[in-house]
């Protein structure tokens, strides 16, 4: 397990497309001209874990996976990536994105999703135990 950033970025190059990627030192923020856009930026604790997730949540966007390029807007990259379940510190997010309303909202809607699949494989694992427990006590 190895600790990372976890960084969105936008390049204008290339509209209505967003960029995963890690990074082993904290980004220094890049904007305009032909550099990228830096997003969001986030400390993980394991950041492969972290880099997996995150594509997890976006891989139906997913455009070319060596550079880690996606469809989707920042918003839903940068929901994607801060409501990944994992213990992580965020570190940057770009002022344009922090006053959306629908970031938020967006971040909520997601760890929400999560939940309720945790919750739905919780009851799965309590069911199989009741089951085996009764067949072991009623031996059926």
């Amino acid at each position: 397990m190895q600790g990372g950033y976890l960084l969105v970025e936008t390049h204008p190059t290339h509209p209505g497309l967003v960029r995963i990627r890690t990074a082993d030192q904290a980004p220094a923020g890049r904007a305009g001209g032909d550099q990228p856009r830096l997003r969001y930026a986030a400390r993980f604790d394991d950041i492969s874990a972290a880099q997996m997730h995150a594509h997890s949540q976006l891989r139906r966007g997913l455009v070319d996976v060596d550079s880690g390029l996606y469809r989707a807007d920042p918003i839903t990259a940068v929901a994607a990536a801060a409501s990944i379940g994992l213990r992580h510190r965020q570190i940057y997010l770009d002022p344009e994105l922090a006053s959306n309303p629908r970031l938020d909202a967006e971040i909520a809607r997601r760890c929400a999703r999560r939940q309720r699949i945790s919750a739905i494989w919780d009851a799965v694992g309590i069911g199989a135990l009741i089951f085996l427990l009764a067949r072991l006590l009623l031996g059926f």
